[in-house]
């Protein structure tokens, strides 16, 4: 067995807020579409960390839900492909980005609560 492939890699909440605020950042026209795909991508990745982690009580309504939205998100059908219009994925992207910074300030919480 290769022990390498079960270490998780540290969150890194720097890198995690520098990604949602480019992805939220207000702009007058819209970007790039391998820009919005790029940051989709580290969003994902961001996030499937993220839930890996100890958030604490799952119980509140509030929070099952958003770990309901989280999971939605990452399911592989409801992502944007190639055939999804720009627009879409843009907003793909920034739905993604606001349940990453909840789900992280999760995480801070139940960090500085422990």
């Amino acid at each position: 067995m290769n022990e390498s492939r079960d270490v998780v890699p540290p969150v890194d909440l720097a890198t995690i807020s520098r990604t949602v605020e480019r992805a939220l950042a207000p702009s007058l026209v819209l970007p790039e579409r391998s820009w919005v795909d790029a940051t989709t991508g580290q969003l994902l990745g961001q996030l499937s960390l993220l839930l890996l982690e100890d958030l604490g009580d799952t119980d509140p309504a509030p929070v099952r839900d958003l770990h309901r939205i989280a999971y939605r998100l990452l399911d592989r059908h409801g992502r944007p492909d190639g055939d999804t219009p720009p627009l879409h994925a843009y907003e793909y992207m920034r739905t993604l980005a606001a349940v990453t910074h909840s789900v992280a300030a999760l995480y801070v919480r139940r960090r500085t609560r422990s």
